[in-house]
């Protein structure tokens, strides 16, 4: 919106109008009735944009205020084609969209232009999104929704929902969204089996796929007694079972155990799988707690293939989701009526569009081939007959009275297959790169839509309604390009999805070749591993060939020593020998004794320590593998975190680039932008041709404006104009209810130039125009020269005798 509003701005003062402006700047500023007696033979098609124009310009008159509501229009008109690209396929879609319908060069022309037709683009993209809201027309609306159930029955998830009196109500994933290639649905997995009531699976990961339910992998599945006490594994603690007698109400390490048991959704989500069909023994909740099969419980109520299956766990307070969703979602009354008043204001901004201008009508034909391609039901269908019908029954009479004033674009010829082709070129282009670059882009959509949606959408908007007018062209001339405006919607959103097209391909191409890097790098890593065992294989083959000679050096050693020990045991005892011999052998017999007691006493405390150890030494180990699975839950939700971020800025990556492509395009086209601006752009220079003719002219002399809508020139800009007569005017515009005024008769012209010696004849410069005031003056007056200015012949005829008096 800020890139259409900066671009529309941009050189808006272009200090002159053309024919078509000074026909809203002189309509807009008369007052209501005399517009009212204009629009009865002129300019009915712009009856509605001249009404709305003229609180406006009664404001304040000038060029700039009479283009404004244009520029406010192209920006309602960009942020409408962003929205739709949002609401169809994606936000980036949506960017891409809403900046290439702002760096258009002719959406910047009209946007810039006191005219209706930026109102009727931005009515048009108006009415499409409502469509979209009211026919329910969303991402993958086109292919259908495909549920997560059929995903889940194709990876051996049991869809359903089973209940047990003896073993406890069994539990159905709430569905969960999921986004697939080709369109995204609910996603619904069946029931666990051994999962008991208030234990809730959870939702699947962003990426899509069917949620997995408890318990196949390694380890006891869980099962309902008949108390419905929540049955777990190891980790079970009694805080999370109820008391006898007491409904089961899930706690928070109920519910998280049984998303862990579930295997939790993934990074990116993952097939669905059903609970307790790995082997091991389940523990059964009870009064005897007896083992059961964990089995056992989901088999009875399996749903068919295909069904959605809607959330029946309970929640706090006792009451199911189910329940709650039901007391709380709309009644059938409630509903029809929303409907009812989204076809209601569809039908209205149609109607208000077709107003502004007749033409608009035919998105109508366009919106119906969409309903037809997304295979609508009939509610739809009758809705939108609805709201076609009154629509189509207020523009019936202004189509009426158009008809009847189809000469004032007698001008338009018959309409060649070239001009469908030129319609392309400038709604495309028009440079040719542009143009070549957007038809590929568009193929690329078309072929192989990954949006069926937005192609419904888009391609009808852009074909229908330029075919339906050159074939009405062929009988009755009216085919221009400004008319088709507000089928240029479709081109930008089309154009859009196949750069998004391409991203996905390069996406999908860039992973495989990472992967295929990672796996060469684990390789890698993985025969380090096996060089890494093979070393220690070598080693202890090693360590084993050196153990004898190890023994026989440290027999070696032993008997070094017993040597030594020998020689100074022998040195004592011959000190000993003596009296005192016979008196130390009894206490060291005495201290003895009571050493080896001693030593049987710190054994036994070292048994009863050892014990100790080992008790502490579980308890720590279970402290350990508490604290390792906290470790490995932060560490998932770190890699989650990380994988996020990396998405994140790949996504970024490529929205990036697609706005510097479009910034590229900008670039390249920016000549084009700047000749817009230019007051050359349009077909002729008002203020440029008034300046001409009061320069060559002198205050007093008559002027002739043949046919009298040359007489716009003076309208528009009056002062350089002034001070010459118009000669040939009977009655002036707004008191004649026409845009130009009512000329006199030959015979009275005649008589009002009878004492002038000259005039002037301001002529439009185009051969086929019957030049009436040209042929009075001829016999009477001659032609002195002829000047010609871009659009006009400004002609300077001099009376050939004497003037009569």
């Amino acid at each position: 919106m800020a890139v259409m509003l900066g671009l529309g701005l941009w050189g808006l003062d272009r200090g002159t109008m053309w024919r078509d402006e000074s026909a809203t700047y002189q309509m807009a500023r008369r007052t209501l009735p005399q517009i009212r007696d204009a629009l009865g033979t002129v300019d009915a098609v712009h009856g509605l944009y001249y009404l709305l124009m003229h609180p406006l310009l009664a404001l304040h008159p000038s060029e700039v205020t009479m283009r404004l509501p244009s520029v406010l229009a192209a920006v309602a008109a960009t942020a409408l084609v962003a929205a739709l690209g949002c609401r169809l396929a994606r936000p980036r879609v949506g960017l891409w969209a809403g900046l290439l319908y702002a760096a258009t060069p002719v959406v910047t022309h009209y946007a810039q232009e006191g005219r209706s037709y930026a109102l009727v683009a931005a009515g048009a993209a108006w009415a499409t999104y409502l469509l979209a809201g009211a026919a329910g027309l969303a991402v993958g609306a086109a292919t259908g929704a495909t549920t997560g159930s059929a995903r889940g029955a194709a990876t051996g998830t049991t869809p359903g929902a089973a209940t047990g009196a003896a073993t406890g109500a069994a539990t159905a994933d709430r569905p969960a969204p999921g986004k697939g290639a080709a369109g995204t649905g609910w996603s619904a997995a069946g029931p666990g089996a051994g999962a008991g009531p208030g234990v809730a699976s959870r939702p699947v990961g962003p990426a899509g796929g069917a949620a997995r339910a408890g318990g196949d992998a390694a380890g006891p599945a869980r099962s309902a007694g008949p108390a419905g006490e929540v049955a777990s594994g190891p980790a079970a603690t009694p805080a999370d079972r109820p008391a006898p007698g007491q409904a089961p109400t899930p706690g928070p390490g109920a519910v998280s155990r049984a998303a862990r048991s579930a295997g939790g959704p993934g990074p990116a989500g993952g097939a669905a799988r059903a609970g307790g069909d790995a082997a091991g023994p389940a523990r059964s909740a009870g009064p005897d707690r007896s083992a059961a099969p964990a089995r056992a419980a989901g088999e009875a109520g399996r749903a068919a293939p295909g069904a959605r299956v809607r959330s029946a766990v309970l929640v706090r307070g006792g009451m199911p989701r189910v329940a709650r969703r039901a007391a709380s979602a709309p009644g059938p009354e409630r509903a029809a009526s929303g409907v009812g008043w989204r076809w209601a204001a569809y039908g209205s901004v149609v109607a208000v569009t077709a107003l502004l201008h007749v033409f608009a009508v035919l998105m109508l034909a366009a919106h119906a081939l969409t309903l037809l391609v997304s295979r609508a039901p009939r509610r739809v269908w009758w809705g939108w007959g609805s709201a076609a019908a009154g629509a189509v029954g207020v523009v019936v009479p202004l189509a009426a009275l158009a008809r009847r004033q189809s000469a004032q674009i007698a001008w338009i010829r018959h309409p060649t297959p070239g001009r469908l082709w030129a319609v392309v070129e400038e709604f495309a282009g028009p440079s040719a790169l542009v143009l070549a670059l957007n038809l590929l882009l568009i193929a690329v959509a078309v072929v192989r839509p990954r949006w069926r949606s937005l192609t419904a959408v888009a391609l009808p908007l852009f074909c229908v309604p330029p075919v339906l007018l050159f074939a009405l062209a062929l009988h009755r001339p009216c085919f221009h390009e400004r008319y088709l405006l507000f089928a240029l919607a479709g081109i930008p959103l089309l154009a859009a999805a196949g750069v998004d097209r391409l991203a996905g391909a390069g996406a999908a191409w860039l992973a495989r070749v990472v992967a295929a890097r990672r796996v060469e790098v684990e390789a890698d890593r993985s025969s380090g591993a096996v060089a890494g065992r093979l070393a220690r294989a070598v080693g202890g083959r090693l360590a084993r060939a050196v153990e004898p000679l190890a023994r026989v050096v440290a027999a070696r050693r032993v008997e070094v020593e017993a040597d030594r020990s020998s020689g100074a045991v022998a040195g004592r005892l011959a000190r000993a020998v003596g009296g005192r011999l016979a008196r130390a052998v009894e206490p060291l017999a005495r201290v003895v004794g009571a050493r080896r007691t001693r030593v049987r006493v710190d054994r036994q405390s070292g048994v009863m320590a050892g014990r100790l150890a080992r008790v502490v030494a579980r308890c720590r180990a279970d402290v350990r593998v508490d604290r390792l699975a906290g470790v490995v839950t932060d560490r998932r939700r770190a890699v989650v975190g990380r994988r996020r971020a990396v998405v994140g800025r790949r996504r970024a990556v490529v929205v990036a680039a697609g706005v510097l492509v479009v910034g590229c395009g900008f670039v390249w086209q920016l000549p084009l932008h700047q000749r817009e601006r230019e007051p050359l752009s349009r077909q002729d220079d008002l203020a440029a041709l008034a300046a001409a003719v009061g320069r060559l002219t002198r205050p007093g002399e008559p002027v002739l404006y043949d046919p009298p809508k040359e007489r716009r020139i003076a309208i528009a800009y009056p002062r350089p104009l002034a001070g010459l007569r118009d000669i040939a005017l009977g009655t002036p515009g707004p008191a004649s209810g026409t845009l130009y005024g009512v000329d006199v008769g030959p015979a009275e012209l005649l008589r009002r130039l009878g004492g002038a010696r000259s005039a002037w004849v301001i002529a439009a410069d185009e051969p086929e125009t019957r030049r009436a005031k040209a042929t009075v003056l001829t016999g009477r007056f001659q032609l002195a020269y002829s000047l010609c200015l871009p659009g006009i012949r400004l002609e300077h005829y001099v009376r050939a005798g004497p003037a009569r008096t």
